[in-house]
């Protein structure tokens, strides 16, 4: 089981409120256990599991997020590009031992900006 999925539009967010990220495109999607409409990955199976995301931000923007394990945080990541004139690209890894049918997203907590066309993604994969 494998996925590795990205954002193929720029994505304009109100700062303050806080929404799931949808990597709506997909390189791969091995097990099919990530949803590209939905935006969640749904565990196949009871095991250690790996989970990145990258984070492509525009000048004078930011994208902070977490990681979410049916609704719960398991990890942050920061990408603060609000006193940089050019573009800064972010990434968090977080190891997860997840339950069959735990779900795991990507949310927002203060974000206005994420590039798209595949600059920005999402990726996990069963370790064992």
């Amino acid at each position: 089981m494998a996925f590795n999925a990205y954002t193929s539009k720029h994505l304009t967010l109100n700062r303050r409120t806080p929404i799931n990220v949808v990597y709506d495109a997909l390189y791969y999607n091995h097990g099919n256990a990530y949803n590209p409409v939905s935006g969640v990955f749904t565990a196949p199976s009871h095991g250690l599991y790996l989970f990145s995301w990258a984070s492509n931000v525009a000048p004078r923007n930011v994208f902070d997020a977490e990681i979410l394990v049916n609704g719960k945080r398991k990890g942050k990541g920061n990408c603060n590009n609000i006193d940089n004139p050019g573009y800064e690209n972010c990434a968090n890894t977080v190891p997860l031992v997840l339950e069959t049918g735990d779900k795991v997203n990507i949310r927002t907590i203060v974000a206005d900006y994420l590039h798209g066309g595949g600059w920005s993604s999402f990726t996990g994969w069963r370790v064992f």
